[in-house]
């Protein structure tokens, strides 16, 4: 049980969550829809759709899509489909053309995690280097850097590209390395192909939360065909609910028919399975593909995010003391325990003394600690920062969000116009009390020591908020 005290890092829950997820295929722009995508031409021109989700997440999810269907005429084909605003609720999907060439359909596949074993990527760029300029074989390397330093494991999904009118189109997407701190990713072209733009996505994952296939390519595919791809993969994931993931990572096609492919019946028996089909019209020479397996574990725990925990027991068990600050006497807070496990936010480095006041013998800690035995008497732990984050959604005539010290609207203002950073200080010497947002505009806040550390997010204006003690920012000079 948790200790129960009068101060407010002693606590009688459970400060963990276990993992979430949720999957499912959605329709970016269909043919029956008549959309913008297929009858005009204007560059660039986009749909969005909301997806929902099948039950709220506790907290917003991390979403990864692949797309598993392309439908344009022939011609110079530009587009990309990218996920824009996530809630718990939900997330939304801006399928865009970015050639004046007609798009008919485009179809993608989800899966929303709240999982820390996971991460994912989202890239996009147009700077492709000689992919522009050089025909022939050619190859770029990008190096994206990422902070899941347990990442192993990876799957790439090709969710954009933009090519110069010429006769084959060809594109191929492939993890070359996967390092704690970075992700090196290959982007190919061959023959006469000209490349302008690339867009992809990447899940990481660690070797118990991801497994990955080889490489595979389908050949020549003949036009209304279907053939049926079967993927091999270990039993060591057979106690575990896993979802099966299929992600075509390029293609090379002609330029002088129409661009259609379906990636479809994705399944999971003793093998993963699934399907690719080009319509009658189209000439497909290749499609670069490659599968995995999203394995979901109800027993993994998700430990604070913000806030180091101590335990009186190994893993994880026991009377637990939550510390989301410096303390130079744990004594005084109730605990008098030996540490024998503690978990710590990512990215951050816990200082533990032997003695009062930070002395004594200092053991550092940067990462979940299953089994020990250590006295504490005193912790130097820094919370993660807080911020504001402002995301606009086609908002055109209102640029600022402002923020009043007082309800209704009134007293001491602070305001954040577009195109401006936000640094955290300690120079606005209020807690933020209404805040008037105009229409298309989103606002995220997160305090480490309110709202149990959860995002909070608004989305129309804000006449008295009365539970929230906002830190202090300032605008940048």
């Amino acid at each position: 049980m948790k200790l129960l005290a009068a101060f407010s890092l002693l606590i009688m829950v459970f400060n963990f969550r276990i993992p979430q997820f949720d999957s499912g295929n959605a329709v970016g722009v269909s043919h029956s829809q008549g959309h913008i995508l297929e009858t005009q031409s204007y560059v660039p021109r986009q749909v969005v759709v909301y997806v929902q989700f099948s039950a709220a997440f506790e907290t917003v999810p991390q979403v990864f899509i692949s797309q598993n269907k392309v439908d344009s005429y022939e011609g110079s084909i530009g587009f990309n489909q990218r996920v824009g605003l996530i809630t718990q609720k939900g997330f939304l999907v801006h399928s865009i053309a970015l050639t004046s060439q007609s798009l008919i359909q485009l179809y993608f596949y989800w899966i929303a995690m709240c999982d820390d074993r996971v991460q994912v990527i989202n890239f996009n760029t147009y700077d492709v280097k000689q992919l522009r300029t050089i025909t022939g074989q050619r190859e770029v390397l990008f190096q994206i850097d990422h902070n899941f330093q347990e990442a192993t494991r990876g799957l790439i999904s090709l969710n954009g590209v933009k090519f110069f009118y010429l006769t084959y189109l060809v594109i191929e997407l492939k993890i070359v390395e996967i390092t704690s701190q970075k992700i090196t990713i290959s982007g190919a072209s061959y023959a006469q192909s000209l490349v302008d733009y690339i867009s992809f996505s990447v899940l990481l994952g660690t070797d118990k939360s991801l497994w990955t296939s080889s490489l595979y390519t389908v050949i020549n595919l003949p036009a209304d065909y279907f053939p049926n791809i079967q993927i091999d993969f270990p039993s060591d994931y057979s106690s575990y609910t896993l979802t099966p993931l299929a992600t075509w990572r390029g293609y090379s096609t002609d330029n002088r028919y129409n661009l259609r492919i379906w990636l479809m019946n994705v399944a999971l028996n003793t093998k993963i399975t699934y399907t690719f089909w080009a319509w009658g019209d189209s000439v497909v020479y290749a499609i670069f593909h490659s599968a995995g397996l999203y394995v979901f574990d109800t027993n993994h725990k998700i430990f604070d995010e913000n806030c180091l925990e101590l335990f009186s027991e190994c893993d994880f068990q026991g009377e637990s003391i939550l510390v989301c600050q410096k303390i130079p006497n744990l004594s005084i807070k109730g605990w008098s325990k030996i540490v024998k496990s503690l978990t710590i936010p990512k990215q951050k480095t816990v200082n533990l003394f032997t003695k009062e006041n930070y002395q004594g013998e200092k053991d550092i800690f940067t990462e979940n600690q299953q089994c020990m035995a250590s006295t504490v008497l005193s912790i130097n732990f820094q919370p993660l920062i807080s911020y504001i984050r402002i995301l606009y959604l086609n908002n055109y005539n209102c640029p600022t969000v402002k923020f009043y010290s007082q309800c209704n609207f009134q007293g001491t203002l602070f305001q954040i116009t577009k195109g401006q950073i936000v640094k955290q200080s300690n120079k606005i010497p209020f807690e933020i009390k209404s805040i008037n947002i105009c229409s298309n505009v989103v606002v995220h806040l997160k305090n480490p020591n309110y709202f149990e550390s959860k995002p909070q997010e608004f989305t129309t204006s804000q006449s008295c908020i009365t539970s929230y003690k906002f830190p202090k920012y300032v605008q940048p000079t």
